[in-house]
């Protein structure tokens, strides 16, 4: 039996692709000019003030959204036992954040950090308004409600950063970006999903307890992961100051926050397609979307970060030069991250939340941990920390894949047979773009990366088509 029609994949696959391709253009575009009329050292402010948000951010998703869209007894009447859960979670959080603010200071030793994290720790109590109502479209495929919310708060707050910006509010513009994108969000989220949440007016600490015996894992889970994610960041804030965060952060955001954007709202269209399907069915499915998956992200990836050696020097100026080496070693963080996020979704998929938040806390952590301190030991700069995280989160990597596949009963050999001929041809993209890094002008440059490009798209266009064909064949 078909479980999803041709249609409804295909449908779900184009908003996704339509929305995070405008988020990212527009999202990059905007911070490129913030760039410009913000210094290296605010961008650390907002960077090391961030750390820290993310981590009450964290906190606040309790596992709900996940849950939602694993469970296979879910109900619209357990809507609003969920939301005000997260929504008296949210003040709790939001209290504690207010409260903290003096210490983060005093860690920072920095007295503006108090104020901005009392700022941006509001975003926390807007973002409990919507993480119940967004499991919920995800879990009914509401992939283009999503898709037009996201564009329409992420290109609302762009503007208005920009406009206070260029009237010189600082480091104000970013904190107005993060709290008016969050706020306008979860508002869309809500109203989209008002009439389910109060169609039956109940309460059920029954329904929140069911909810917890998965969510419980995957917020362990997240916590855990958020450490290991975000401990170079504390590192090169605490130890080597604003500078070196704001140059970190502007990488940071240039590649991988794009590219997180993507793999989350890819991953959570994947996600309950998977979860639906008969168990002889996952492995060959999985196989199908991640070789899709990496041959739609990794070449642009690649793209993006030759280009980014050609115009950032031309945009920016002479203080973010550091940035350039970054980008490259984030652009191979950025392409092993598109390899190796699939294989997440398989803890979830197999009710395995319990496995993935052991694997962090005794594998990711210690790792990143090594990573970072011989990173810091051997150059004392942020390079050398992502240099030193990027080598061990390599061994992570093959251990992952180690792991997620004995779920599925496959082998790794198994799995990059599957697309060798893929990352062959990817290879060759790389290093001609290395080749024509060293030839002729700038426009000279862009125009030739730009044909390699399109030519290395055209030639594999096939394979994705199929791989795409193939996992929507359910």
């Amino acid at each position: 039996m078909r479980l999803f029609k041709m249609g409804e994949m295909i449908h779900g696959f184009s908003w996704n692709f339509i929305s995070q391709a405008y988020k990212v253009f527009f999202s990059s575009l905007v911070l490129i000019i913030l760039a410009r009329l913000i210094s290296v050292e605010e961008f650390g402010i907002i960077g090391m003030s961030a750390v820290f948000v993310l981590f009450f951010n964290t906190l606040l998703n309790i596992g709900f959204e996940s849950s939602i869209v694993y469970s296979k007894s879910f109900k619209d009447n357990h809507l609003l036992s969920l939301l005000l859960v997260n929504i008296l979670l949210g003040f709790i959080i939001c209290g504690v954040g207010f409260l903290i603010a003096p210490l983060l200071s005093d860690f920072y030793n920095n007295d503006e950090i108090q104020i901005i994290f009392r700022a941006l720790v509001l975003s926390v109590l807007f973002s409990s308004l919507g993480v119940v109502s967004k499991g919920y479209l995800q879990k009914n495929l509401k992939f283009k409600r999503i898709a037009i919310i996201d564009a329409f708060s992420i290109t609302v707050s762009g503007i208005i950063a920009v406009v206070l910006a260029f009237e010189n509010y600082g480091y104000w513009a970013l904190v107005m970006q993060q709290l008016i994108t969050v706020g306008l969000t979860s508002l869309g989220y809500f109203i989209s999903t008002f009439n389910k949440i109060f169609k039956e007016l109940s309460f059920s600490l029954k329904i929140i307890k069911e909810h917890l015996s998965f969510g419980y894992n995957v917020l362990i889970f997240n916590v855990i992961n958020f450490i290991a994610q975000q401990l170079d960041v504390l590192v090169i804030g605490k130890l080597l100051g604003e500078s070196e965060v704001g140059i970190y952060f502007l990488a940071f955001n240039i590649i991988l926050k794009p590219l997180t954007i993507i793999i989350q709202a890819f991953n959570k269209t994947i996600y309950p397609i998977l979860t639906k399907l008969k168990e002889e069915l996952i492995s060959q499915k999985y196989i199908d979307y991640s070789s899709a998956f990496f041959f739609f992200l990794a070449p642009f990836i690649v793209y993006v970060i030759a280009l980014s050696q050609i115009i950032i020097p031309i945009i920016l100026t002479n203080e973010w030069e550091g940035t350039l080496f970054l980008i490259i070693v984030f652009g191979y963080q950025a392409v092993r991250t598109i390899i190796a996020s699939p294989s997440g979704l398989l803890f979830l998929v197999k009710g395995k939340p319990k496995l993935q938040w052991k694997f962090s806390m005794f594998i990711s952590i210690p790792l990143r941990f090594i990573g970072i301190t011989l990173g810091y030991l051997i150059s004392k700069s942020a390079l050398g920390i992502a240099l030193g995280i990027n080598i061990f989160a390599t061994i992570e990597m093959i251990i992952g894949f180690v792991v997620t596949f004995k779920l599925i009963e496959i082998t790794i050999k198994q799995y990059f047979m599957v697309f060798r001929k893929f990352l062959v041809q990817l290879l060759v993209l790389t290093l001609s773009f290395v080749i024509i890094n060293y030839i002729g002008n700038d426009i000279y440059k862009v125009v030739l990366d730009s044909l390699c490009f399109i030519t290395f798209i055209y030639i594999n266009i096939n394979f994705f088509k199929n791989k795409l064909r193939k996992f929507s064949d359910l």
